[in-house]
């Protein structure tokens, strides 16, 4: 029988071909029953191990304080599932709550059993990223070149590959980014890293402009001395004089693709009212604020109901509020750590931080420059985009970093 550890070790080696596949079956071939869903099948069968592993190990007293948050954790959400199931007695909401229960709990074991009963490496962390941005950019570059797959964001002519959420998507560009430009010689690395511009292309998210933060970072290493520096600038300089013509049709090219998102977004936001009375101000919120609105009277529902600002209203119940207000593309703020307080209030909220709490800052700072602004660009992403905490595409990343910068077990070379 294959020993737990070794089963997550392969599950984060092809977290992302398993999510492809699924995509796959549930896009190209059609097949929306949950009974073929791949990663319902991989998941599944790991989140029972975890259940087993930690009960076992609570009825031994041999478990971890956040490993205990997270047992506590799991038996608040089934509990507030069951709650709103009383009051409304609809199975569609029960079944939505649970398998979105299910896939957040198995990345919060995920999480707590990286940090505590594992042995991170630096070798198995390089090994994570690079088999999975090979399933990344295979994925991304076939649905853009034969059209198969999902647009990014319902924009034609863009790609997601076959994976179904955009933000992940972008957030692990990004990551991938990060990692290869701080991991070493650059020019070791160059080929993936033009990959990742490619794929930035290709999605064409306003994530890209979060490439300047490891760029910042990049610049301050020797692999990018002053006299390199200068030589990049001169190269530039005969470019830009030597083939205006090619200049010009980058800037009309992201108009089309990057600026045509900001537009959208600009534009979604206008609809339901501004939050300032400076149109300006507007327009600036508008570009990560889309749905204020919205956001801005459920906050105030949250403040206001005793119930919902202990409990939530379920992972359910959140989307309907907002369809009720006829968000039927946005059924959240797309905001993570607001979005979990709409979702397990108070309770909730107060137990995910503490299981958070358990982090140690030296570790943190002590870990790899990489690592370091890699789970800056992670949080921060989550706290303006949304869709990482809770997404398995971009989530298993997340809380692998996460816990390997302060795990039990971590065997790494810092710099």
């Amino acid at each position: 029988m294959l020993a737990l550890p070794v089963i997550i070790k392969y599950y984060m080696l092809s977290f992302l071909l398993i999510d492809s596949l699924s995509g796959f079956v549930r896009i190209f071939l059609g097949i929306t029953n949950p009974i073929f869903n791949i990663g319902y099948w991989t998941r599944g069968p790991i989140l029972l191990l975890f259940l087993y592993f930690y009960f076992f190990k609570l009825f031994k007293k041999n478990l971890f304080f956040d490993e205990l948050l997270s047992l506590i954790m799991f038996l608040f959400f089934i509990i507030n599932a069951m709650i709103y199931f009383a009051e409304n007695t609809s199975i569609n909401m029960l079944v939505e709550n649970l398998t979105y229960i299910l896939r957040f709990q198995f990345l919060l074991f995920l999480y707590v059993f990286l940090k505590n009963r594992m042995q991170l490496s630096q070798n198995l962390t390089k090994k994570i990223i690079s088999i999975n941005f090979i399933f990344f950019v295979i994925n991304l570059s076939l649905g853009y070149l034969f059209g198969f797959g999902l647009e990014s964001y319902r924009f034609e002519g863009t790609s997601k590959g076959m994976f179904q959420g955009g933000n992940p998507v972008s957030i692990l560009n990004l990551i991938f980014f990060t990692f290869f430009l701080l991991d070493g010689s650059l020019r070791k690395k160059i080929i993936p890293v033009l990959f990742t511009i490619m794929n930035a292309f290709i999605i064409a998210s306003k994530s890209v402009f979060g490439f300047i933060v490891p760029l910042y970072f990049a610049l301050k290493r020797k692999a990018l001395s002053p006299n390199k520096i200068i030589a990049y600038f001169a190269l530039l300089f005969t470019l830009f004089f030597s083939f205006t013509i090619l200049i010009d049709q980058t800037i009309e090219l992201y108009e089309s693709r990057f600026g045509l998102n900001i537009k959208k977004s600009i534009s979604a936001a206008e609809k339901v009212g501004g939050l300032y009375k400076n149109q300006a101000l507007n327009r600036i919120a508008s570009i990560n604020f889309r749905r204020y609105a919205s956001l801005n009277i459920q906050m105030k529902e949250s403040f206001t109901e005793a119930k919902t600002f202990t409990l939530g209203k379920s992972f359910a119940g959140q989307n309907l509020f907002w369809r009720e207000r006829g968000e039927f593309w946005f059924t959240n703020a797309s905001m993570d750590f607001f979005d979990f307080f709409f979702k397990y209030g108070l309770i909730g909220t107060i137990i995910f931080f503490l299981i958070f709490s358990r982090l140690s800052s030296d570790s943190f700072l002590n870990s790899h420059i990489r690592d370091k602004v890699a789970i800056i660009l992670f949080f921060a992403y989550s706290f303006f985009g949304g869709h990482v905490i809770d997404s398995v595409t971009s989530g298993s990343l997340f809380y692998y970093l996460l816990a390997s910068t302060n795990s039990k077990n971590a065997n790494f070379n810092n710099s």
